[in-house]
C-alpha cells in the first residue's frame, strides 16, 4: 500500500494585502526627503522662524505696542472702574491670571482692583499661612487689603474631590459684586485651567450669575487650553492670536478709528500680554505664596503660557 506523498512548495510571493496607496506614498516620499534634505538649511531657517522668532515678534507687538487698543482690550474692562477676580485658591491669582489682573489695575482709567477668594486652600492644614501670603501678593499687584478677601466657609473648602455647590458661590458673588459696586468679572472658564474641580464649580457659579441675572455687569472667562499648549512659554502665542488676526490688523492700520460702536462690537473677547516688566511682577506677586513655593512651581513660572498672557472670552 503507498502512501500519497505532499510536496509543499516553498511560498514565493505574499498576498498582496497593503493598501493600493502605500506604493504611490513611497514614490512621493523618494522625491520629497531627498529634496528636505538638499534644502535642510531653508527647512531649518522656517522652523526657527517659526518656532522662535514669530513668537517673539508677536510677543513685542501685542505687549508694547498694542496692549490697550479696543480690538484687543475689551472696552467693558478697559473703562471698569471696580473690576472683580473670582477665584478659588490663594495663588491662583498669580499663577492663571496675572497678566489679567495687571492690565486691569495699570490701565489709563482709574480703579480699583478687587479679588475675592474663595477658600482658604486649607487642604494640607496651612490654610491661615496662605491667607496671611494672600495680603502681600495682592499688595504686590496693585490690590488694597479691604478689596482682598479670602473666605474661610464650611461648606466651600478646598479638596479636589468636590464641587463647590454653585448656590452658596452665586450668592456669594452676588453680594460682592453689590458691596463693591463691580462693574466687571473675570473668572475661569469651564476648564477651570488646571481641571481643578473646584475652579470649575466657581466657573460654573459664576457663569450662572452672569447668566440670569439682569444686574450682572460684564463677565468674561480666561480660556483653559490643552496640556501640551499650556506649557510651552511664547509659542502659543500665535495659536492663540489667530482668532484675533483680523482684530491686530485693524490696530496695525494707520487709518483704522474704533468708533464706540465697534469697540463694544470688539468687546466679546479680548486678549492681554504681559510686557516683561509685568511678567516679572506676576513672578514676584506669586514669591509672597512661600508655602506654595516648591520645584515644580519654579518651572511652572518660566514655561507655563498663563503667566505670559491671557486670553478671555465674554459670557
Amino acid at each position: 500500500m503507498s502512501r500519497t506523498q505532499h510536496v509543499y512548495e516553498p511560498l514565493t510571493s505574499s498576498p498582496s494585502y497593503l493598501p493600493s496607496h502605500l506604493p504611490r506614498l513611497k514614490i512621493l516620499l523618494r522625491h520629497i526627503l531627498p529634496s528636505l534634505y538638499r534644502n535642510r538649511r531653508v527647512l531649518l531657517r522656517l522652523v526657527i522662524f517659526f518656532i522662535i522668532l514669530w513668537p517673539c515678534l508677536l510677543y513685542l507687538l501685542l505687549a508694547y505696542v498694542l496692549p490697550t487698543h479696543p480690538a484687543l482690550f475689551p472696552v467693558t474692562l478697559f473703562n471698569a472702574k471696580s473690576p472683580l477676580l473670582v477665584v478659588a485658591h490663594p495663588d491662583d491669582e498669580s499663577l492663571f491670571f496675572s497678566p489679567t489682573i495687571l492690565r486691569l489695575t495699570e490701565k489709563a482709567v482709574e480703579s480699583t482692583g478687587n479679588l475675592l477668594v474663595l477658600s482658604t486652600g486649607n487642604n494640607y492644614g496651612i490654610g491661615a499661612t496662605r491667607q496671611k501670603e494672600l495680603q502681600e501678593a495682592c499688595a504686590r499687584l496693585g490690590i488694597t487689603g479691604d478689596r482682598c478677601v479670602v473666605l474661610n466657609r464650611d461648606d466651600i473648602q478646598d479638596n479636589p474631590k468636590e464641587w463647590w455647590p454653585e448656590n452658596i458661590v452665586y450668592g456669594i458673588v452676588e453680594f460682592y459684586v453689590r458691596k463693591w459696586n463691580v462693574d466687571a468679572i473675570v473668572t475661569f472658564d469651564h476648564g477651570g485651567i488646571s481641571g481643578h474641580i473646584n475652579h470649575r464649580a466657581v466657573s460654573a457659579a459664576v457663569r450662572k450669575f452672569a447668566e440670569t441675572d439682569p444686574k450682572a455687569p460684564p463677565t468674561y472667562l480666561v480660556t483653559t487650553t490643552m496640556l501640551l499648549r499650556k506649557y510651552t512659554i511664547l509659542a502659543d502665542l500665535p495659536l492663540t492670536s489667530l482668532r484675533f488676526t483680523f482684530r491686530i490688523l485693524v490696530a496695525l492700520s494707520p487709518f483704522s478709528f474704533v468708533s464706540a460702536q465697534q469697540a463694544e462690537a470688539y468687546a466679546d473677547r479680548g486678549l492681554f500680554v504681559s510686557n516683561l516688566f509685568q511678567y516679572k511682577r506676576g513672578v514676584w506677586a506669586f514669591y509672597a505664596h512661600e508655602s506654595q513655593r516648591v520645584w515644580d512651581r519654579y518651572i511652572y513660572l518660566v514655561i507655563s503660557r498663563y503667566m505670559w498672557f491671557n486670553d478671555v472670552v465674554r459670557v
